[in-house]
């Protein structure tokens, strides 16, 4: 499971970001990795007996390779320094909301999003906010909810997109691009045994608001 080798590593890997480093510790990377995805076996099967839409994710398809796709990229450092998962039920491929899980040093948070989706799902679901905004409304506004993830965080539109009342009451909610909740957790809690189970806690909170941002996959626009 997790340690504090896994830290360890994780900051080596950012102070030693080329391939000569890797190569040199590449037994210390493999046993990091597999830990990390032992870790997130165990979390899928938990989180999947309360979520039954995720009872096919393999671990495979909710992680990422640790090489980094420098391409396009100004930083050509070759690895990420952070290992995440993300728990939906197409996974990695997948554009619903979902339980992501970032390990970093000093970084760690539990979260999920319906980030920056494809044009056509976010009109639909901006249709689908329109009609029941105050279901959504009603989820972060909850006590346990705001105590947990606070607001949501979004980059937003300046103003209301044209195909909507440009004095909507759901306003706000229709400019977000994106919808997306964080839980900060300290390198502590990351260590502590019982930190799949703690994941487990803040994902039952997030799931009311899963529910209904994939709901928009059903959703068929009336006039």
């Amino acid at each position: 499971m997790l340690s504090k080798i896994t830290f360890a590593f994780l900051k080596a890997v950012k102070e030693n970001n080329n391939l000569d480093w890797m190569n040199k510790n590449r037994d210390l990377y493999h046993m990091e990795r597999d830990n990390f995805l032992w870790f997130s076996k165990e979390l899928i099967e938990k989180i999947s007996k309360m979520d039954k839409s995720i009872w096919e994710l393999q671990v495979k398809n909710a992680t990422f390779r640790f090489n980094k796709d420098i391409r396009f990229s100004k930083d050509k450092s070759p690895y990420k320094t952070n290992f995440w998962v993300i728990i939906r039920e197409d996974g990695k491929r997948g554009i619903g909301a979902g339980y992501y899980i970032h390990i970093e040093p000093g970084k760690s948070f539990i979260g999920g999003w319906i980030y920056l989706p494809p044009g056509p799902v976010l009109q639909r679901l901006r249709m689908y906010i329109a009609k029941n905004y105050k279901q959504l409304e009603k989820i972060i506004a909850n006590p346990t909810f705001r105590k947990t993830f606070g607001c949501l965080i979004w980059e937003e539109l300046k103003k209301i997109p044209r195909w909507f009342d440009s004095n909507h009451k759901a306003g706000k909610l229709l400019k977000m691009k994106s919808r997306f909740v964080k839980h900060d957790i300290s390198n502590k809690v990351v260590l502590e045994k019982n930190f799949v189970e703690h994941c487990l806690s803040i994902a039952k909170i997030q799931k009311p608001l899963n529910d209904f941002l994939n709901k928009w996959v059903f959703y068929t626009p009336t006039k």
